[in-house]
């Protein structure tokens, strides 16, 4: 598989989780929805390390390594996205505020 045919999936898979995400919010309140998707990502990524675990003991040995790697993945990702909406903020957040 090409790296852009992975990034393609990646985009898709991502937009998918979105418009979930987006289709929640007509039933729940937005922050329900987002601290759900993060409870979501987390318990997930704590399920795909031990999973990729060998032994308990690995897991135990490499837990703290797997938080930081998580967290700093998150503090990035979530970085990146605040900065492209402060750049865009017009163009994508159309409120009562402009």
């Amino acid at each position: 598989m090409s790296k852009k045919e992975r990034d393609d999936e990646f985009w898709e898979l991502t937009d998918k989780f979105i418009n979930l995400a987006n289709e929640q919010c007509d039933k729940y309140r937005n922050g329900q929805v987002s601290t759900s998707m993060l409870f979501s990502a987390a318990r997930f990524n704590a399920f795909m390390f031990a999973s990729s675990s060998k032994s308990k003991e690995e897991f135990v040995k490499e837990r703290e390594m797997a938080i930081e790697y998580f967290t700093n993945q998150y503090r990035k990702v979530l970085t990146e996205n605040i900065n492209d909406y402060e750049k865009n903020f017009t163009d994508y957040i159309k409120n009562e505020q402009s």
